[in-house]
């Protein structure tokens, strides 16, 4: 919809889309269907009030929901057994493990822009809001039981070895159905005025706020059951004597952001043949409110998913079959109260948390401040001849408050364990912890920092028919910011204590890149005319081409204490070695065949970290030309069809990846590459 008035234009569009998927099972009784859906609305307002004053005003919504399992018999439990992996052709489980699985989103956006001319002003003042919500209804997928048999034998006689896949409450012991449902919003503020100082001279200056929102539980299953920090003159000690308690809010208060920005643009000689641009601000980088309120899943004392074992009296599995088609399907579940987790309800003890069990949990500080980055750059431009200018671009910023696993891509929760003590297991069988009440603790606080540099030479030009950028990037970005614990990554360190020892090149810094983009249109025959015309006319070439220095990455093994690893001993199976060398072979041979030579890399003594330092070697560098064949044919006078052919690294050039892992037998070698050479054709019509 567009509509346009005297004085006001309103727009908006609306669309739904749907997607049923599933089908049969060679077992008919685990067919099941599974359906997602999307609505989203927007709708934009503009109204003049004068020449020089102008006011846009948006609203938009969506609501995001899928379904899986939404259909099938819910009455079998999950079933798995050991040695056989493919049950089902999914996970090694028989039934409807994710019975009735339901995730809803909601996502509200509001802004309001005016702007007024003024003499050589143009200001802008706004406002910015949304809210959003994250509902899961599990009750179905943490109300079917998974059962795990050691044989086939112990299937047929209904003797399973553990039981778990259902949630408990850990005040009762008793299970409960379980859901997620919870909600923020954020609101911001910012004003602008770009200033016409001189004919030659543009200034701008700006301000935003920004209150990057709280989220909140809307349920009496959705506990925030966040990890406090306690005395201590130390973190660990800290650590030791933290606790876990149930709170509304996720934080004492919203963290806010108070950005001030300026810029600038100078034709030196007022001819265009010189310009300067340069410019320098505060960005806040906003706290994912997602990423806040999933520290709190499986939380004490919210609901738990405990594992019951075989032989334990009355709180040995129970193997039945259901007898409803709603949650809890007629299942019948094993107290949790009188178990080792629990001996007598309420199951937590002085700290929040259930000893022995090793619960992992989450938790965030609850006055945890906004990421921000400081950023300044600065371009000088000369144009050459008339078709060509060559630029120089630098470029640099600094951020700081940054958390643990803020900088890695596909993660729903922030933080890094905490409640790791090294040369724990040179003591114990298992892992005791700085605090004992809790396993892994992934804490997310404002500890870490990171910091970029950049200059780029570039030099482009345009001609009738054709245009081309050329440029080079010599730069260096570095930071701390990677996880601590067994998690593994580009980017992960042995230990959450002092992430400042682990400063160095970040896990996608490229000292060295060039690229080079092009585009040019054919002439056709006979002036484009005819049928030679319709033929030759409209044919053009295109294409991209990269080059850089490999990613860097560190040696480090996952091989736990019991295998020559976990060198700090304490049961977070990621490590690093003592180095001798930081050399490694960049022939095509050596990336074949091994990059390191032996001995370059020891254990370090049982119970300490090794002197490897972060992100000292790099991977095979990337090389890529992408190329695009085109033909343009106009079909009317509003219609055009364009046909494409479009080549994928060209050159068939071998961009491998490295084995980092010391407890890979494929260490030191390339055992991966991004895509061949491929091609792809298609058509695009435009009216």
């Amino acid at each position: 919809m567009d509509k346009y008035f005297k004085n006001d234009r309103i727009y908006g569009s609306f669309f739904r889309t749907t997607l049923n998927f599933g089908g049969p099972a060679a077992i008919p009784q685990f067919s099941s269907t599974n359906k997602n859906t999307q609505r989203a609305f927007q709708v934009n307002y503009t109204h003049t009030f004068s020449p020089s004053t102008l006011n846009e005003a948006i609203y938009a919504q969506n609501r995001i929901e899928g379904v899986q399992h939404q259909t099938g018999d819910f009455t079998i439990p999950s079933t798995g057994v050991s040695g056989i992996s493919n049950l089902d052709g999914f996970g090694g489980f028989y039934g409807q493990g994710f019975a009735q699985g339901d995730f809803i989103q909601h996502n509200y956006h509001w802004r309001d822009v005016l702007t007024h001319v003024r003499g050589a002003h143009v200001l802008k003042f706004g406002y910015e809001g949304w809210f959003g919500d994250d509902v899961e209804p599990f009750r179905g997928p943490w109300s079917t039981p998974k059962y795990q048999f050691d044989n086939l034998l112990n299937l047929a006689q209904d003797a399973p070895h553990t039981e778990g896949g259902a949630m408990y409450s850990t005040i009762t012991g008793q299970q409960q159905l379980w859901e997620w449902n919870a909600a923020s919003r954020t609101w911001g503020i910012f004003a602008e005025d770009t200033w016409k100082a001189r004919r030659n001279l543009t200034v701008t200056l700006g301000f935003r706020f920004d209150d990057q929102g709280n989220p909140y539980s809307r349920s009496a299953s959705t506990v925030f059951g966040n990890f406090y920090l306690g005395s201590g003159s130390t973190i660990q000690e800290r650590v030791a004597n933290g606790f876990a308690k149930a709170t509304k809010h996720a934080l004492k208060s919203s963290p806010k952001a108070y950005d001030p920005r300026v810029g600038f643009a100078w034709d030196v000689t007022g001819k265009g043949d010189w310009v300067v641009r340069g410019g320098a601000g505060m960005y806040a980088n906003w706290l994912s409110q997602a990423n806040i309120q999933e520290e709190f899943r499986g939380n004490p004392p919210g609901l738990i998913n405990p594992t019951f074992f075989r032989g334990t009296g009355a709180n040995s599995p129970v193997f039945t079959q259901g007898s409803g088609r709603k949650p809890p399907f007629g299942f019948t579940y094993p107290p949790l109260a009188g178990t080792t987790l629990c001996p007598t309800a309420p199951c937590l003890d002085a700290k929040g948390g259930i000893p022995g069990a090793s619960p992992t949990i989450g938790g965030i500080n609850p006055s945890i401040k906004s990421p921000t980055a400081f950023i300044w750059a600065g371009t000088l431009e000369r144009k050459i001849l008339t078709n060509f200018v060559g630029s120089v671009l630098y470029s640099g910023s600094h951020s700081r408050n940054l958390v643990a696993n803020g900088n890695q891509a596909g993660t729903v929760s922030y933080g890094a364990d905490i409640n790791a003590l090294p040369g724990d297991l040179l003591l114990h069988p298992n892992p005791v912890r700085l605090n004992s009440s809790f396993g892994v603790i992934n804490y997310a606080d404002n500890d870490r920092v990171a910091n970029y540099q950049g200059v780029t030479f570039d030099f482009r030009g345009r001609a009738r028919r054709a245009f081309f950028d050329v440029s080079y990037t010599r730069s260096s970005s570095k930071d701390d910011a990677g996880t601590g614990g067994a998690g593994i990554g580009n980017g992960s360190y042995p230990t959450t204590i002092n992430p400042h020892q682990f400063y160095g090149p970040s896990p996608w810094d490229v000292p060295n890149r060039f690229s080079f983009t092009f585009n040019y249109e054919l002439a056709g025959l006979n002036g484009g005319h005819g049928a030679i015309g319709l033929l030759t006319g409209g044919w053009g070439l295109s294409g991209t081409a990269i080059y850089q220095t490999g990613y860097p990455f560190t040696v480090l093994t996952t091989a736990p204490f019991t295998q020559g690893g976990d060198y700090n001993a304490d049961g977070d199976n990621l490590d690093f070695p003592d180095v001798t060398s930081y050399h490694q072979g960049t022939s095509r041979s050596a990336y074949l065949n091994g990059v390191f030579t032996s001995g370059q890399f020891t254990p370090p003594t049982p119970g300490t970290n090794g002197n490897e330092k972060t992100q000292q070697f790099r991977q095979p560098s990337f090389a890529e030309a992408d190329v695009t064949a085109y033909k343009n044919t106009h079909l009317g006078e509003r219609v055009n069809f364009q046909l494409r052919f479009e080549f994928f690294n060209l050159f068939n050039h071998p961009n491998l990846f490295l084995d980092s892992n010391l407890a890979n037998g494929s260490f030191g070698r390339a055992t991966s590459q991004q895509l061949p050479r491929n091609w792809q054709i298609g058509g695009k019509l435009t009216f």
